[in-house]
């Protein structure tokens, strides 16, 4: 609990700690599939009751599958709090997993992928296709958006046997942000679930990578793209290893905005790039993850370019790093945009509910979020140094280059049908 009586709001966040690394072998896409399923009523609050509910009481709501966490949130009005604790832990005790219920989601998922990954002129690369080439753990490795495979092989029996390992109150965090006192939250929560069986903790896959000691790149066709594109990443260190702050940071220095050094030296400075972007641990945020995570630069860069020289631009920009170091006033803008991007997060109580809960799966304890200032301000240029000549070194990389076909084919004329829900 996080109370803040300044206006009558709540955020709520309830937390289960499995994301797209902690799927199954030949469940590529659960997840992401749950997503929606929790949003497909239970035995005794049918489909569309949550939406109802939510709306009636001026309230809003999503899911978000990342990584290593799934998210369900809501924020509305304090007068609603009873409403969304009542059917988060009716959705926690049962679902309705029938077979029209399953077939109609599946479909949803298949056709997110369609449209977000094949109807994208690089298929998304940066998520479906580098992970598996720079990773060996089949958990870092798979396509998390979703297997066609998987997915169509799915049944009943499998998303039930899902939901008993992982949607169970031992696997999960209840985070509310906003005007409420701690004692009555307590005393509601253990109305509303105390009765709901904790469920054993699941055992939780090895995610732990070393660094990689020979580069891999891959050169393929994108038959939608007009122009070249290329991915690279890095395998990091685990949480707490010295290097994941200062590798944090580095995501910031060499991505972040128009003063980042790859913006500076490969749009500006060489004129090979039209956009860069990337950095630490991107599809789940900051030093929040298990296992190893990936460090990511995706660059734009101009057709007449080859590959080889834009990748060798970006190691220069690296190798300027480790033997220049970073001055003062650079590395203190770097921080101040990080904190500053950090604290406007908890400006929202339903952003602050998110945090706390993320806080208390990984470190078990939501306070730790208050140190990301600290954690940041004690970085110096030395561990920047450091980090850099350990893990970003072409050694270390996988890459994959995008090219358009010779003879651009023509987009397809595929319904532009979105899901409400967003995957990430």
């Amino acid at each position: 609990m996080v109370p803040d009586h300044s206006v009558p709001v709540f955020g709520l966040t309830v937390l289960y700690e499995v994301g797209s690394r902690e799927e199954p072998r030949h469940r590529a896409g659960f997840a992401h599939l749950f997503e929606h399923l929790m949003f497909d009523g239970t035995p005794r609050a049918p489909k569309g009751v949550f939406d109802q509910v939510c709306d009636a009481s001026g309230g809003s709501n999503n899911g978000q599958t990342r990584p290593d966490v799934t998210v369900y949130v809501e924020a509305a009005p304090i007068s609603a709090l009873d409403r969304f604790l009542w059917l988060e832990a009716d959705r926690m005790t049962a679902l309705a997993l029938d077979q029209g219920t399953l077939d109609t989601e599946r479909d949803v998922v298949k056709e997110e992928i369609r449209f977000n990954v094949q109807d994208d002129p690089y298929g998304m690369f940066e998520w479906q296709e580098l992970p598996a080439l720079l990773f060996d753990r089949w958990g870092n490795a798979h396509d998390g958006y979703g297997d066609f495979t998987d997915l169509d092989a799915a049944t009943t029996d499998d998303v039930r046997s899902f939901f008993d390992t992982f949607y169970r109150p031992g696997n999960a965090v209840l985070s509310i942000a906003g005007d409420v006192e701690a004692d009555e939250v307590l005393e509601k929560a253990e109305r509303y679930f105390g009765a709901i069986p904790k469920g054993p903790r699941p055992v939780r896959p090895d995610l732990e990578e070393g660094c990689r000691t020979t580069e891999a790149i891959a050169v393929r066709e994108a038959p939608l793209a007009r122009t070249p594109a290329l991915v690279c990443g890095w395998r990091t260190p685990p949480r707490g290893h010295e290097d994941a702050w200062p590798l944090l940071l580095l995501g910031e220095l060499l991505h972040d905005g128009r003063t980042a050094r790859l913006y500076r030296g490969l749009v500006e400075g060489r004129e090979l790039a039209a956009d860069v972007s990337g950095g630490f641990n991107p599809f789940q945020g900051g030093c929040w993850y298990r296992g190893s995570t990936l460090f990511l630069s995706r660059i734009a860069f101009r057709g007449a370019a080859p590959y080889e020289r834009v990748l060798g631009a970006l190691d220069e920009e690296i190798a300027r790093i480790v033997e220049e170091g970073v001055d003062g006033g650079e590395l203190e803008r770097v921080k101040t945009k990080l904190e500053a991007s950090f604290l406007r997060s908890l400006e929202s109580r339903l952003d602050l509910s998110t945090e706390a809960a993320v806080a208390t799966a990984f470190d078990g304890d939501p306070s730790s979020l208050l140190a990301f200032p600290e954690r940041v301000g004690r970085v110096t240029s030395a561990d920047l140094v450091r980090a850099a000549r350990r893990w970003l070194v072409p050694s270390a990389r996988a890459a994959i280059v995008k090219v358009p076909p010779k003879s651009p084919k023509p987009p397809k004329g595929r319904s532009k049908t979105r899901s409400r829900r967003r995957p990430r």
